[in-house]
């Protein structure tokens, strides 16, 4: 009996424990919505696909993003 206890009171203790809520952590990034005309997706992807083939869409439109702020802004 009392293996059995000390077995529900350490699992209990860990349940009890628990984890920070996902929600409730500040998030690195947000979502943003952009269109891009297709034909400029295109001349993009092939750039990308013959000077820079490790670097996806995405990384390379916040890398340009970070470079045109730095920039422009003094």
């Amino acid at each position: 009996m009392a293996v059995k206890k000390q077995i529900n009171a350490s699992m209990d203790k860990f349940i009890d424990k628990g984890a920070a809520v996902k929600a409730s952590k500040e998030k690195e990034f947000r979502n943003v919505l952009v269109r891009i005309p297709a034909d400029i997706l295109d001349e993009l992807d092939a750039y990308l696909i013959l000077n820079k083939p490790w670097v996806n869409r995405t990384q390379w439109i916040v890398e340009m993003i970070h470079e045109g702020l730095k920039r422009n802004i003094p």
